[in-house]
This record gives C-alpha cells, structure tokens and sequence, in this order.
C-alpha cells in the first residue's frame, strides 16, 4: 500500500463528510443570492456617500494623508459583482478552516479508530490522505461556487465575465487553501472537534481584520502579512484591475506547504485520543 495515500481512508472520510458539504453548499448558495440583493440595496440606499465620509473621517496621522478621494463605480457589474465575490470569499475561508480544524480531531472517535488501524496504513498515510480528503471537498465546493456565478451570469446578461470568474475561483481555491493548511496544522494540537468551528471563526475573522487595518492604515501596511484573505484580490479580478499576484501565489503555496510539512512531523509524534 502506498505510504502516502490510502483510496479506502480517502473514501470513508469523503463519505462521513457528505452531509455537511451538501449543508455548506446550501448555506452558500442562499449567502451569495443575500449579499447581492443586499449589495444592490446599499447602493440604492446611499452606500458610496457612506463610505466616502468614513474614509475622509480617518485621522491623517494614520492614513498619512492618503485618502482615497475617489471610488469604484458601483453601478458596473464588473464592480458590484467584484465586491459581493470577495465577500463570498470570507464563506469560503471560514469553511476551509473549518475542514482543517476538525480533520484531525475529528478522526479520534472510538469506531474511526478502529477502522483506520484495522488497515496496514502508516501515520504519514493518515494525515496525508486527510488532507486531502478536505482538499477534495474544498474544490468541489469551489465547484458550486461556479455553477451559482454562472447562474448569476446568465441571469444578467453578462457571461462575458466567466473567464475572469474561474480566474477569481482559481484564486479562491488558493486563498482558502491557506487557510485549510493553516487550521490543519493546528488540529493536530486540539484534543476535540467541538474546538473546529470556534477556532475557524476566530482565525479568519483576525486575519481579516488585520487586512482592513493595513489597507486603510499604510503605517500599519506590514501586517498584511498576517492576512492571507489580502495575497490576491478577487475582487480586482472580475472589476477588471490587476490579476493574481505572482507574490500572493509564492506565499500562499510556501505558507500550504509549511503547514503540511509540519502537520506531518506533529501527527508523527501524537497517538490518537480515545476520550
């Protein structure tokens, strides 16, 4: 048996993870169709008025008299769409930290354990075909999120925008990713999967956060690092600006690698908890 790789572990994780996929996709699908009625609604409701006098409120010491005088045109599709995509995006990081935080963890329980010893699988084959377990279910997801822009293309005329979309979702894939490895490694310091979805929300609130201080914030620019949702601009994808940075593509793999790696040589060390 391969040393990396086990189709029947692949197999039983997939399947024991069906249900929530298909309640995620769901959740999803209902968020995108609600942040582009909201969307629409704030635009309507005076929201570039709103954001105009929030940036020009910020104290010149921090922004170093660089504010922004000027906005998107909102009223572009490429824009609009552009915006409700990177929110969509937050999901999509939350529930990629969600599948790493409980990978590990979840796969603790008494009827797991014995099925997963019951085969001649190492450690290394363990962790490695978790991993890519959640890879899996993180890409079909990114799946669904094709079919529902497409469904929002066709809607409004605009299916001139798919190529920049699978761009955008070849970006989301790569963001979220980071955010797997990352959660991954860290579920391998969790004793319980009841820990997942705390820790999840937490991380990817932090992050982004810490990518809106540095954006508005140039002096605080250098914590934009701690942010992987800011390596690539969806966002700048579909409104027609600059395309995936070559930068944001080295870290976000550097920082997936990193965290496999270390994931490995930590599972390596654990015996599994039979609480």
């Amino acid at each position: 048996m391969n040393s990396f790789f086990s189709f029947p572990l692949l197999s039983y994780d997939l399947k024991a993870r069906t249900r929530n996929f298909l309640i995620w996709a769901l959740i999803s699908l209902c968020l995108f169709i609600l942040i582009i009625v909201m969307f629409s609604n704030l635009l309507s409701a005076g929201l570039p008025d709103f954001l105009n006098d929030m940036l020009a409120s910020i104290p010149s010491s921090v922004s170093n008299g660089s504010h922004k005088t000027e906005l998107p045109n909102f009223k572009d599709f490429g824009v609009n769409f552009g915006v409700c995509m990177q929110m969509m995006l937050i999901v999509g990081c939350v529930y990629a930290s969600y599948l790493g935080a409980s990978a590990n963890t979840g796969s603790r329980g008494d009827s797991d354990i014995t099925f997963i010893y019951s085969m001649p699988v190492t450690r290394l084959c363990t962790v490695m075909t978790s991993f890519i377990a959640q890879f899996v279910t993180l890409f079909c997801y990114n799946i669904i999120v094709i079919l529902i822009s497409i469904g929002v293309l066709y809607s409004n005329n605009k299916m001139s925008y798919l190529p920049k979309v699978l761009i955008a979702v070849a970006a989301f894939l790569l963001i979220e990713l980071v955010y797997l490895s990352i959660s991954f490694l860290l579920s391998t310091f969790m004793n319980s999967s009841s820990q997942a979805s705390s820790i999840s929300a937490v991380m990817v609130t932090v992050t982004v956060l810490f990518g809106l201080i540095g954006s508005f914030a140039p002096s605080l620019k250098i914590i934009k690092i701690l942010s992987p949702y800011t390596y690539i601009s969806v966002y700048a994808i579909l409104s027609g600006g600059s395309r995936m940075f070559f930068v944001g593509i080295v870290a976000g793999v550097l920082i997936t690698i990193v965290s496999l790696v270390l994931s490995c040589a930590r599972y390596e060390k654990i015996d599994f908890l039979l609480d």
